[in-house]
């Protein structure tokens, strides 16, 4: 009777574990709302290179039912850094700086660039960055560090230049066009993207004190889906699906598919 017991005992768990097993851990994650065409969100719905790549990457994780929410970017890592959220893409690798932050297998290599406005940068060797761009107002994207120059924060502490954060592209790319920054550092395909659909919308007009020259390219940077670490177990799955998405990155790297859908974005640029 005992060994009729445990054997019906073993059955029950066996069809519990594959019934648990076959429930999707619902997991949800953030994503910069205000990045083009890499990340960002309409009405509510993530869009962009990044949740392509990675809406693609989670269809082959079946243990797990992803949503993503698009927030401010500035929100979304403090968020982390409080381990009240799970995870955050696309940050850039920067661990001393943000030791609450653990990352995926790197996802996209972006191009950092710094682009300038001939009329109020004159004729200045702009190639020489950042001794040639004492004087100017730079802007950046609140939340992003790209600019790792030790010149150029010597330059910043005794007030030769200055760096002026705004909320994403947008907002950046509308105070370049109206002279109130003379340079705009951020991720090249971004950045062009941004500038052409304003000027595709008429909020920008094309006119000689709105030019977007391109610079020199200050660092090649990667995007990453980024975990926070802070949140003591509250996401207990965190390793596993961590694993999973390397994994399935991996074979989409290996098919072509984030090369294929890259190219989308890029041939998107043309006039």
């Amino acid at each position: 009777m005992r060994k009729l017991l445990n054997i019906g005992l073993g059955f029950c768990l066996y069809w519990a574990a594959v019934g648990f097993a076959a429930t999707p851990i619902p997991v949800s994650i953030l994503c910069d709302e205000g990045y083009p065409p890499y990340s960002y969100g309409e009405n509510g719905q993530a869009l962009g290179l990044y949740s392509d790549i990675l809406r693609a990457a989670f269809a082959r994780m079946p243990a797990y039912q992803v949503s993503i929410r698009p927030v401010p970017w500035k929100r979304g890592l403090l968020l982390l850094e409080r381990g009240s959220a799970f995870a955050l893409y696309p940050p850039y690798l920067r661990q001393q700086e943000r030791p609450w932050m653990d990352y995926s297998r790197a996802i996209l290599e972006e191009k950092v660039v710094i682009f300038v406005n001939p009329t109020t940068t004159g004729g200045r060797a702009l190639a020489d960055f950042p001794a040639a761009y004492a004087g100017l107002r730079i802007g950046q994207n609140a939340g992003f560090s790209v600019i790792h120059n030790p010149l150029f924060q010597q330059m910043l502490e005794h007030g030769q230049l200055s760096l002026e954060s705004g909320k994403d592209n947008r907002s950046n790319l509308l105070k370049f066009s109206l002279g109130r920054i003379d340079a705009y550092v951020n991720d090249r395909l971004s950045a062009l993207w941004t500038w052409q659909q304003l000027l595709r919308s008429g909020e920008i007009k094309p006119h000689a004190s709105a030019v977007l020259v391109e610079g020199p390219t200050l660092s090649i940077e990667h995007g990453y889906l980024g975990f926070t670490n802070r949140d003591q177990g509250k996401f207990g799955y965190k390793a596993d699906f961590i694993r999973s998405l390397n994994a399935a990155l991996v074979e989409l790297e290996r098919e072509g598919v984030i090369e294929q859908l890259s190219t989308g974005y890029s041939t998107s640029l043309a006039p």
